[in-house]
């Protein structure tokens, strides 16, 4: 082999490659290994039946959100999408609040959290989660974007409020499955229904809220 005119062996053009070319080879390396780790995530990621978005000052630790997840496949998830898997996923956005001294609370300092904000109110309008479980502060004021109780469940549970939650401190299933994850003032509730869920999604997790309300 010839390189510039000299006789050179095959290491020897890798070793002047690499010296000349090391920095573009490694970036087009990790690239690829990138590109291929999201390609496998895709492909083997599991279609959710239920998603779950919870909101407020508390943030549950990896394991315990883990933990939560698969309690809640085996007990109270369907199988909306009818592939044989019940899955439930969750995301959590975490705010730092403060007492409003009566008793409540509210975000504190707003302008710093101005991002988590903008990725609340855009999982309310636009997102694909359909079951929250929020901090009172948000669910009160956020009750347009929350569905009614009587028109999705067929009917109003004990202890709702407001037509359109219920206190998780109000639930036989949150002593028994979910008091590790969640503090006990939080309100479970439905997000509005609306053209962006199919039919069999949304009912799928109509029904896992109804799971959670009549377990005993």
């Amino acid at each position: 082999m010839k390189f510039k005119g000299e006789e050179v062996t095959f290491l020897g053009w890798l070793d002047n490659v690499w010296y000349h070319f090391k920095a573009p080879i490694f970036l087009g390396t990790c690239a690829l290994i990138f590109l291929l780790v999201g390609v496998t995530q895709c492909a083997t990621r599991q279609e959710h039946d239920v998603f779950i978005y919870s909101v407020g000052y508390h943030n549950p630790t990896a394991k315990d959100s883990d933990m939560f997840m698969r309690d809640m496949e085996r007990r109270f998830a369907p199988d909306a999408n009818g592939d044989g898997k019940k899955v439930v996923d969750m995301k959590v956005d975490h705010f730092v609040m403060a007492d409003d001294g009566d008793g409540g609370k509210y975000v504190y300092n707003g302008s710093h959290q101005v991002s988590e904000m903008g990725a609340f109110q855009l999982e309310l309008s636009m997102g694909d989660c359909v079951i929250y479980i929020m901090e009172p502060a948000f669910f009160y004021s956020n009750l347009n974007y929350l569905a009614d109780f009587k028109e999705q469940l067929g009917y109003v549970p004990e202890n709702c409020i407001e037509g359109k939650g219920i206190r998780l401190s109000d639930l036989v299933a949150y002593k028994a499955t979910m008091y590790f994850c969640f503090p006990e003032e939080y309100i479970i509730c439905l997000a509005d229904r609306d053209k962006r869920y199919s039919d069999e999604y949304y009912e799928g997790n109509v029904e896992f809220l109804r799971n959670l309300i009549e377990y005993k």
